[in-house]
């Protein structure tokens, strides 16, 4: 108490000036501190339903399931008023609860209580989750069980047929999952009539089912179905192909390598760990290394990796495709007018082709500080003239404002274009480095992914990932204003074999969110593979 009054510095004055204020904040300091005068807490909001939720959780956590008074459970629950749980949800909680500890007793105990208190008829969404819950535990349920479920999924997809939607597919799929009928879902899938917008969780529950009956081909047309529509690799199917592989010498986990350079997809963090782990088993090499980006050559083992190449047959390709499919597409040039469109492609057509293409505003906002006496963006267009490129510079029209009397410079010694305030630039860059030719580089820090998904054709994507790789300049400014243009990388970076049987494996690490990452797309680390 003492401390506490002590925090009150007035204290002795108010004892001079004032005696009843004294006594009147005398008293209701102590009432702070005596036990008997203090009113109990309400319990409300946040933490009137934590308080739920412990309630449920200790229940589930010490229950039987040969004896649960769920009636009990219930009326506890829903006694702690102000909390989020209440009539309507408090079954969809305490289902949830029994199945995030794995008690699949008391699931379909639970579930058996509702049906009773429901006349045998819980609502869908109960129904869903229950679902869930058993594909969470599908390797402990009976024969019975099974049955039971196979039942229950072909009866909801029937009656819901005309309310089918991708969440109410993937649990349907999930329950017929956990039976022999397992098959049955891909009819499932085709009779639904919603195709396109199927989940990476429908696939990946037919994709593992499939690689634990063994059904290899199956299983791996469902993997590049998946790839192809989601852009995505589980690490749960990873895992399930190495144990296939583990029970039958037949299969080797070469093909999850050969996926990866196939599709040139470049894998996080942790499913490098899963194949690093299963491929140690084998008695394989593996080690973490660097890729030197001057000539691209593995510190581990020296080999040095391909070289990203464009042939001009696939440019072509690539330039018919792009400018026709996506620069004229609706999506691209919705803040753009087509007069603006217009006037540009004929400019293009008079000035084309270009050595270097800049993306002035990524440029100019990426690098906002100046160099020496002079924006980022005079630096780099005068380091361009001086070598005598024909360079083209891109950006709105507020970029003329943020260069001020460099302008003029630049206006000077070489093109510019600058689109309306509310227009995307981006393409406008694409649009010119892709009529120039197969030869014309782009400075800018943007990825261009929103593009490349434009492309939907896989092997379309690719050539676009390599072109960009290849033509794609970079900037770094060292200490003392030194500004470096950097050349594209000009090894593959992608998971690639070389002669000798070595393979070097490019993966991204998991990074907090908020952390720093590379503005370029180079992966972060490698892994060589001695085989």
């Amino acid at each position: 108490m003492c401390s506490l009054i002590r925090k009150h510095l007035p204290w002795n004055l108010l004892k001079v000036v004032s005696p009843r204020q004294t006594i009147i904040h005398t008293q209701r300091l102590l009432s702070v501190v005596t036990p008997d005068i203090i009113e109990p807490r309400k319990v409300k909001g946040r933490f009137a339903s934590e308080e739920q939720k412990r309630v449920i959780a200790e229940f589930v956590n010490k229950s039987s399931s040969t004896i649960t008074d769920w009636n009990a459970l219930k009326l506890s629950v829903l006694s702690i008023n102000r909390g989020y749980i209440n009539e309507k949800n408090i079954n969809g909680c305490i289902l949830e609860a029994c199945s995030q500890q794995q008690r699949s007793d008391l699931v379909k105990s639970f579930m058996k209580y509702v049906k009773e208190c429901s006349n045998g008829k819980p609502n869908l969404a109960l129904e869903l989750l229950y679902i869930r819950s058993c594909y969470k535990s599908r390797k402990e349920l009976t024969d019975d069980d099974q049955y039971e479920i196979q039942t229950n999924c072909q009866s909801l997809f029937k009656n819901n047929l005309h309310l089918m939607n991708p969440v109410l597919l993937e649990a349907i799929v999930m329950g017929i999952c956990c039976t022999p009928l397992w098959r049955d879902s891909l009819e499932f899938i085709k009779a639904s009539k919603i195709e396109n917008d199927i989940t990476v969780n429908t696939l990946t529950c037919i994709i593992l089912r499939a690689f634990e009956e063994a059904e290899m081909d199956l299983g791996w047309n469902l993997v590049h179905n998946l790839f192809n529509r989601h852009r995505i690799l589980p690490l749960e199917i990873v895992a399930a192909w190495f144990n296939l592989c583990e029970k039958n010498v037949n299969y080797s986990y070469r093909r999850v390598l050969e996926f990866l350079r196939d599709n040139e997809y470049i894998i996080r963090e942790d499913l490098a760990e899963l194949i690093r782990n299963k491929i140690k088993q084998s008695g394989i090499k593996t080690t973490t290394t660097m890729i030197y980006h001057h000539n691209g050559k593995c510190k581990n083992c020296n080999q040095v990796l391909k070289n990203v190449d464009v042939t001009d047959s696939e440019f072509k390709m690539l330039q018919e495709c792009f400018l026709s499919n996506v620069m004229i597409g609706k999506n691209i040039f919705n803040n753009s007018s087509p007069q603006e469109l217009n006037d540009f492609k004929d400019f293009i057509e008079i000035t084309a082709p270009y050595d270097v293409v800049v993306d002035g505003l990524n440029l100019a906002y990426a690098y906002r500080g100046k160099v020496g006496n002079h924006s980022i963006t005079k630096v780099i267009m005068k380091n361009f003239i001086a070598k005598k490129l024909k360079v083209l510079l891109i950006g709105r029209k507020h970029l003329v404002k943020m260069l001020g009397k460099e302008f003029d410079f630049i206006k000077n010694n070489a093109h510019i274009f600058f689109t309306n305030d509310l227009s995307k630039d981006d393409p406008f860059v694409l649009y010119a480095a892709m009529y120039s030719g197969i030869n014309t580089q782009i400075l800018t820090r943007d990825l261009m992914r929103s593009h490349k998904f434009l492309l939907k054709d896989v092997h379309m994507k690719s050539i676009f990932q390599k072109w960009l790789q290849k033509h794609r300049l970079g900037l770094k400014i060292r200490p003392g204003d030194e500004v470096i243009i950097k050349e594209p990388i000009k090894y593959l970076q992608a998971t690639q074999e070389s002669a000798n049987g070595i393979w070097h494996m490019p993966y991204q690490e998991i990074k907090e969110r908020g952390s720093w990452s590379k503005p370029d797309s180079s992966p972060d680390k490698w892994m060589c593979i001695q085989i």
